[in-house]
């Protein structure tokens, strides 16, 4: 059995917004890092093309997160 992550990128933070988007992408991309020093077989985000979200283009947000987490 494997078991992972599937996660996306909101760019909705309550009501307040009290979060900016390149902590948003920052938190996701520790996600990333965490779940890869833990073990976890995988970590997956969804593709949104909406202004709330910040995750048009996954491929590039796991390469990123992939760099970090093997260094």
């Amino acid at each position: 059995m494997e078991i992972g992550i599937d996660s996306f990128a909101s760019a909705m933070y309550g009501t307040l917004n009290t979060l900016s988007s390149v902590d948003a992408m920052e938190q996701l991309l520790h996600r990333i890092e965490l779940a890869d020093q833990v073990g976890l077989d995988g970590f997956g985000i969804g593709e949104h093309h909406k202004k709330e979200f910040l995750d048009s283009a996954t491929a590039v947000i796991l390469s990123a997160g992939s760099g970090i987490a093997n260094n």
